[in-house]
């Protein structure tokens, strides 16, 4: 069996192996097909209807132009190659099935489904147990060099159990995660693309090639890190901005938000209970979009908050605070809140922040050599790299976390509730 390819709206042709394409014709990675990458964001940007299962694909292809990037521009850089022709063959094909495989577990609606979780629990426990109980697992075993526990130890592995593992190899299976888990993985560079191509907004959008082209390894003592070349700096701000901006716009939308919250109450239904890790992996896989769409409209009549999805019956947003408010900020937002609470006792309020997300917050951050946080900026001046906001005055203004706070309430009683929040604040 040869090469297969598959024609994505982001990248053009993706290339599949025959192991790839084995995974990807599975029951567990075909269900990703009818799970939504954004959950219920379609409910405000009409086009997002776009899926986990392209997603999937779309980081399998960018992770080996990355790798091949990084390894390639080493060489280049100091004269010598960073793996031996076999290794690298080995991890470029390893990257691969990770990138591939890394969304399994997710519930339906991804993360927005993620709310009924008990705590603690999270869609990369089902994507283990997908990995070490179904069919998947058969197919890895059979391709003699790659199998589920490596996969796992690799991405699924917190760093404190996986340096226990007597096959874990350092420095080079951590440099291996940065490519799927880093302040410049390939699963953000493509659901930026991806999720802003089908949400109809240019937010997302920066020079991946360039980005790509301009990768680097940096190696010192036991530290192997994925690293940026200074030419590839603007690049690069662009990406770290089109994530800011994504978040703010649409993975943080205020609609898309209250909707999140109406899901979770209408998934909680349809469950039955939380999920659990001891909820049954069959259970787990025999869900998606459809069937809890399916169940929330056989509840339409019985249960309110199906129907309220359904209907899209959402609460205004009547205050928020700015993108990255302070001290100040906050304690104007609890005296609002307190405000309507008090004056408005029978009206339902509802309150969201940005610490309630699941997905992670855009940050930026300083790179330390000795732990490999950050992304280390490689000059031809210095031997030693810099730091991202050493070298970029432009996103100096953006280190500061994200924290917006909102407070929704009533159609009804919004344009009310407004008035006398203007009252409040009026002559600041």
């Amino acid at each position: 069996m040869g090469i297969t390819s598959f024609r994505d709206p982001i990248h053009g042709f993706i290339d599949v192996e025959p192991l790839e394409l084995e995974i990807i014709n599975s029951a567990p990675f075909q269900r990703l097909r009818h799970i939504r990458q954004l959950g219920t964001t379609y409910l405000v940007y009409h086009g997002a209807e776009h899926t986990r299962f392209g997603h999937s694909l779309g980081v399998m292809h960018l992770v080996s132009k990355a790798f091949d990037s990084a390894v390639t521009n080493y060489e280049i850089r100091y004269g010598v190659p960073l793996f031996s022709s076999d290794v690298r063959a080995h991890y470029r094909k390893l990257l691969r099935i990770i990138a591939l495989t890394h969304d399994l577990g997710h519930p339906p609606f991804s993360h927005a489904g993620e709310g009924v979780f008990e705590d603690g629990v999270k869609h990369e426990w089902f994507t283990k147990k997908i990995l070490h109980e179904t069919e998947i697992a058969k197919i890895l075993r059979n391709s003699s060099d790659i199998t589920s526990e490596l996969i796992w130890l690799i991405y699924g592995e917190k760093d404190s159990e996986a340096l226990k593992n007597p096959d874990y190899i350092l420095p080079d299976f951590k440099f291996l995660k940065g490519f799927m888990d880093s302040d410049l993985d390939c699963d953000k560079m493509d659901y930026l693309l991806r999720d802003s191509y089908y949400c109809g907004v240019n937010y997302g959008k920066y020079d991946v090639n360039r980005l790509i082209d301009s990768l680097n390894t940096y190696k010192k003592g036991g530290v192997l890190q994925l690293a940026v070349e200074r030419g590839g700096l603007y690049a690069f701000e662009e990406f770290v901005i089109a994530r800011h901006f994504m978040f703010v716009q649409v993975y943080f939308h205020k609609t898309r938000r209250y909707l999140d919250m109406l899901l979770s109450s209408a998934l909680k239904d349809f469950w039955g209970n939380k999920i659990s890790e001891d909820t049954p992996l069959d259970v787990y896989l025999s869900s998606h979009d459809g069937v809890a769409l399916k169940d929330f409209q056989e509840k339409e009549g019985t249960e309110s908050n199906a129907r309220r999805f359904l209907n899209r019956d959402i609460m205004s947003c009547v205050y928020e605070t700015p993108v990255q408010s302070g001290r100040s900020e906050n304690n104007i937002f609890k005296l609002i809140h307190n405000l309507i609470l008090g004056n408005f006792p029978n009206v339902s309020v509802a309150v969201d922040s940005a610490e309630k997300v699941i997905t992670d917050i855009p940050v930026i951050n300083t790179y330390d050599a000795e732990s490999g946080v950050g992304t280390p900026i490689l000059t031809n001046y210095s031997s030693t790299p810099r730091d991202l906001l050493s070298e970029s005055n432009l996103l100096s203004g953006l280190h500061q976390p994200i924290n917006i706070k909102r407070i929704y309430a009533e159609r009804e009683k919004a344009e009310e509730i407004k008035s006398s929040i203007r009252e409040l604040t009026r002559g600041g």
